[in-house]
């Protein structure tokens, strides 16, 4: 379950930063549009080539928020779709140059092209660079043979020229010089992740007990610490219940010190699969085990460790003996407001005692083990 949580967590992440990513590039169609306006107003466009780009950069803009938010572009080799939006994008500047008469004009929109490309940066290897740069670049091509079809006396094929290959020869270097960039930002990702999982495993060997693969008596102490701030700054009381496995020397002077390890990494197992995720159960000491449980008073908690009590006392051991089986005592104890946590085990401990003293196998509470001050 916590995977799975880890793992929703980071694909939301990863959702909300090409979303992030999208109103960036979003916000760059602000320069185009405002360029095609402007040339407008000069007289080298005709007025419907705002209508039709402003259309077209909603339409592009639109489709990629509903992909992202409805997560259907999860389902695409390419989640970021930055390909993709850098393809298309570059169908509605190469639409306002078709219409532009002069050919100097043109030239300020193939800068427009170069920076579109750029956000290949971010996600692109170079081969996918490439493609999306020859895309490009055979679109541009069209455009000019539509122009030397349709207007050819718009034309200035010593400049068109120029501008052909300036242009050709800029794709092909940031393809380059791109794709390196992005493999350079891919090994720095992977690296990343590995410091991350090294950091994780690093953490599980400090705070996890190697024997029972629950937490270990350092994470423990962490948890409490964690509870008793939040209980002091008034949010519910939490519990503790301290468990002790009884005979437990004996178990081990019968059938040896690897039955013994067998039985409490079976125990640490099988209460953990029994209890809420907001509870933690590790390993205290010995063949002592403490359950901690947040928003619990001391009636809830009492009930919870019965329940364990008598799973555990159900507990069966067939690989090792037949006839073995193995109860636990516990005590019980509510944290109470401002006390040092020290003082909530000492209680538990002592209703542990008084179990044990009762015959084991029990569930006993601090308020009836208390001494009087």
């Amino acid at each position: 379950m916590k995977t799975q949580n880890a793992d929703q967590n980071r694909i939301e992440q990863k959702q909300t930063l090409r979303k992030r990513r999208h109103a960036m590039a979003f916000a760059t169609y602000l320069v185009p549009v405002s360029l095609v306006v402007l040339c407008w107003s000069q007289g080298l466009l005709p007025e419907k080539v705002i209508y039709h780009v402003a259309a077209a950069v909603l339409l592009i803009n639109l489709t990629i928020l509903i992909l992202i938010h409805t997560n259907l572009n999860l389902k695409f080799r390419d989640p970021s779709m930055t390909a993709a939006h850098i393809a298309v994008s570059s169908i509605p500047t190469l639409y306002v140059m078709y219409f532009l008469e002069h050919g100097h004009v043109r030239s300020i929109f193939i800068i427009i092209l170069v920076v579109a490309v750029i956000y290949g940066i971010l996600e692109l290897n170079t081969r996918r660079f490439l493609m999306v740069c020859l895309w490009i670049f055979s679109l541009y091509c069209i455009m000019l043979l539509a122009l030397w079809r349709k207007k050819p006396e718009t034309l200035d094929w010593s400049l068109e020229l120029i501008q052909m290959v300036a242009f050709g020869l800029t794709l092909l270097s940031m393809s380059i010089v791109g794709g390196y960039i992005s493999n350079l930002r891919e090994k720095l990702r992977s690296r990343n992740q590995e410091l991350q999982k090294a950091i994780e495993k690093i953490d599980r060997l400090v705070n996890i007990d190697p024997l029972t693969g629950v937490d270990n008596r350092r994470r423990l102490f962490e948890v409490l610490t964690q509870e008793t701030n939040r209980c002091n700054r008034g949010d519910n009381a939490f519990s503790v219940c301290l468990l002790d496995v009884d005979h437990f020397k004996k178990t081990n002077d019968e059938h040896g010190h690897l039955a013994g390890d067998e039985i409490l990494r079976t125990l640490s197992r099988k209460v953990c699969k029994n209890i809420r995720n907001i509870d933690t159960f590790g390993r205290y000491g010995g063949e002592e085990f403490l359950l901690i449980l947040p928003q619990t008073g001391l009636l809830g908690a009492a009930t919870k460790a019965e329940k364990v009590r008598s799973q555990i006392a159900a507990f069966r051991f067939p690989e090792i003996s037949p006839d073995l089986r193995i109860t636990v005592s516990i005590g019980v104890a509510e944290y109470r407001r401002s006390e040092d946590i020290d003082t909530t085990l000492l209680r538990a401990d002592r209703a542990l005692y008084a179990a044990k003293a009762n015959g084991r196998n029990r569930v006993e509470t601090e308020k009836n083990h208390t001494p009087a001050p």
